[in-house]
């Protein structure tokens, strides 16, 4: 009995029914430490606070489509609901001590994350505002603890994307089209598992925050429009260490 109990405390102790102490088994754990590259992916979404503000053109109180809500936009905002994925390649470096590991890893990736909403003047529809992410890329820190394979981490640090708002008046026209490169932030965290000694899997959780954006001037006859750019993204990923 003693002895069946002590097996069982053992395996209690294991990480996805792996072996997880040297001096039982005489083999090392895995050791995370070394460069690694790798391909990512995922899906990303948000709902960003959006305004506007009515030009000489326009006049009036203007409403932007909240759901059910339209919201004063010279006085308040609505929302752009984006959704969309991301794509590209990651490289990186890791340093283990004990089960404590740090590293760095920087990512560029192509995305497509886009939404739009309507603007009203009372109950009719003046026009149309749009949002569009089209690539990303960050430098981040890591950190965490392994597991023999299994890599438990947090990652945060400098992001940096394309972003562009768009707006049409109720006949289709153009009103005002402007893209720019934004820094912010972005943090998360992870699971990584080592199928091989060479070969990594991932999902990753990560907030990303770039700031706002606008197009247009609230003095001149097209007014301003403005909007946040905030997502929430969950990623997938393989990485191959040397």
């Amino acid at each position: 009995m003693i002895a069946r109990l002590l097996l069982i405390g053992a395996a209690l102790t294991c990480v996805a029914g792996h072996v997880c102490a040297e001096d039982v088994t005489g083999t090392a754990s895995f050791d995370w430490s070394g460069p690694y590259f790798g391909i990512q992916g995922g899906h990303a979404w948000g709902e960003n606070d959006a305004a506007a503000t009515a030009g000489n053109d326009l006049g009036g109180s203007l409403n932007m489509a909240r759901g059910s809500n339209d919201v004063p936009l010279n006085e308040g905002k609505g929302s752009i609901a984006g959704d969309g994925f991301a794509i590209g390649i990651h490289a990186g470096y890791i340093a283990q001590l004990d089960a404590f590991v740090l590293g760095f890893e920087a990512d560029m990736e192509y995305a497509e994350v886009a939404g739009e909403t309507d603007v009203f003047s009372g109950p009719i529809r003046v026009g149309e505002i749009r949002q569009e992410i089209d690539w990303l890329s960050s430098l981040r820190a890591r950190t965490g603890f392994a597991a023999d394979r299994a890599l438990f981490y947090a990652t945060g640090g400098i992001a940096v994307g394309g972003v562009r708002i768009t707006s049409d008046d109720s006949t289709g026209s153009e009103l005002h089209d402007n893209g720019e490169r934004l820094v912010g932030w972005t943090a998360g965290g992870g699971l990584a598992y080592a199928f091989t000694d060479t070969v990594s899997a991932r999902i990753e959780y990560r907030y990303t925050d770039l700031g706002e954006i606008d197009s247009g001037d609230a003095d001149k006859s097209d007014g301003l429009v403005e909007a946040d750019s905030r997502f929430h993204a969950i990623r997938t990923g393989l990485s191959w260490h040397f």
